[in-house]
């Protein structure tokens, strides 16, 4: 740092000049990509090369790394910028955003990226979006779907972000965590475009481990601002991670708060009030004292719903809450919804709960069917939903069939009528079968099943 940069003392912000000059796109729309980075020497050079062919300037704002961060991003031809850390996400990502020049602002992680044929999308949809003069097609934003990859690369859920932006000085992050930008104008919708994200696992671990420097920040903005929904949120996300009941009831409080203030919170924002409120107040099985409330659930499922019609988890959990009461005409509309997203979308449908197995999905419609008399609905879903076991089974996928399992418990089925729902594929009087199904069960917490299982397993190898 030069003694020229250590003399502005309030200004944590010190620039480097660029180090390679911005690719000439004369007259076409011009794409910055911009990220703020710390020690990661493992994922920056794919973080830059997907956009090495569209980008107009690549940005990458070091915020202290001790690692090759920094070199390899030069390496890549990246301009490189230095952020001092002053325990403000937003104050670092907005002063990467000052240093764009572009039209628009790609921001993403330094764990995250995008497959070629998405680039392509994303291109043509920026450049649609520019060529558009109608002022109520103006948009500030693109929302994308975000395929969350587990360690073998698998997806293990599909969300909803935020990640395009128009490069616009009023366009700016606000909150010192869980940072989000206020948009003023409309947003792109674009369920089919894909970001890939490989360190769902990592970000997951490294918020446990800054859980308590994070709800020290959230406590004392809340004090600051007591009346924002979005920092009600993420306060409540923050607490509930506790994971006890009292945290989670204080986090219900919070949430439910949030949703009905007369401030609105930002739709994305309002996505983790849902995925909490709406299975918890439904009986999702992991809160056996709290208070079952269906009633607000479907309400909120409906909330849910017009806020993000494309997660299709809101229909889902709607059509479970549907089958409960008995409105099997409705649950299986919803259950349409969700296998359709499946059979005819472009991209994985966004979704936390049904990947990587929809197999949960086909029993709700197997169930509904049966029960609304639709033969030929129900002879396809449980051919489905046998073909799927068949599957499970043949290739040793115990978590599938956990999940199953577990889903058809939470739905209030009895342990005998469960694993009656295995009959089908599975030999109930075969010891090895009744295994494969115990160590299915183990593997969710499913205990008392397994436990039940195995007692019948033993007197069966006492009869042989």
């Amino acid at each position: 740092m030069s003694k020229k940069a250590k003399k502005k003392k309030k200004n944590p912000k010190i620039q480097s000049p660029k180090t390679k000059p911005p690719i000439d796109r004369s007259g076409q729309l011009r794409l910055s990509q911009v990220m703020i980075v710390k020690n990661e020497e493992k994922n920056i050079e794919k973080a830059l090369d997907w956009a090495k062919d569209i980008a107009f300037e690549q940005i990458v704002v070091d915020t202290g790394s001790t690692d090759r961060t920094v070199e390899l991003a030069k390496k890549s031809g990246a301009a490189i910028y230095y952020f001092e850390w002053i325990n403000d996400f937003s104050a670092a990502k907005n002063y990467a955003m000052e240093q764009a020049t572009g039209d628009w602002i790609a921001f993403l992680d330094a764990d995250e990226y995008m497959q070629s044929a998405d680039v392509k999308k994303l291109m043509d949809i920026l450049e649609q979006i520019q060529k558009n003069t109608d002022r109520t097609k103006q948009y500030d934003a693109i929302d994308t779907s975000m395929a969350h990859l587990d360690d073998d690369n698998n997806v293990y859920s599909v969300t909803q972000t935020r990640r395009f932006f128009r490069n616009d000085p009023s366009l700016r992050f606000e909150g010192k965590i869980h940072e989000a930008v206020r948009i003023n104008t409309g947003v792109f919708n674009a369920p089919d475009l894909q970001i890939m994200h490989t360190g769902y696992a990592q970000t997951i671990y490294n918020n446990l481990n800054k859980k308590d420097r994070n709800m020290k920040i959230l406590r004392e903005e809340h004090d600051r601002n007591p009346d924002d929904p979005n920092i009600m949120i993420y306060l409540a996300d923050s607490i509930k991670s506790e994971g006890t009941e009292e945290a989670r009831a204080e986090a219900e409080t919070l949430y439910l708060k949030a949703l009905k203030s007369n401030n609105k919170a930002d739709i994305q924002i309002k996505q983790l009030a849902y995925d909490f409120l709406i299975p918890r107040l439904s009986g999702d099985g992991r809160s056996p004292d709290h208070v079952i409330n269906e009633d607000e659930a479907l309400k909120l499922c409906d909330s849910a719903i017009n806020d993000l019609p494309d997660m299709i988890d809101y229909y889902y959990y709607r059509a479970v809450l549907n089958n409960k009461k008995e409105n099997y005409t409705a649950a299986i509309k919803d259950l349409e919804v969700c296998e359709n997203a499946f059979i005819t979308g472009n991209a994985l449908p966004v979704t936390r709960v049904l990947l990587p197995s929809p197999m949960p999905l086909f029993y709700h419609q197997k169930t509904a069917t049966h029960k609304s008399g639709d033969d030929e609905g129900f002879i396809k879903s449980s051919t489905i939903l046998k073909s799927m076991m068949e599957d499970a089974k043949n290739t040793g996928q115990t978590d599938f069939i956990g999940s199953l399992i577990k889903e058809i418990l939470v739905f209030g089925v009895s342990e005998d009528e469960t694993l009656n729902e295995f009959s089908e594929v599975f030999d109930l009087n075969d010891p090895k079968d009744l295994m494969f199904i115990i160590r299915a069960a183990k593997d969710v917490g499913a205990v008392g099943f397994a436990r039940k299982v195995m007692d019948i397993t033993t007197e069966i190898m006492k009869n042989q």
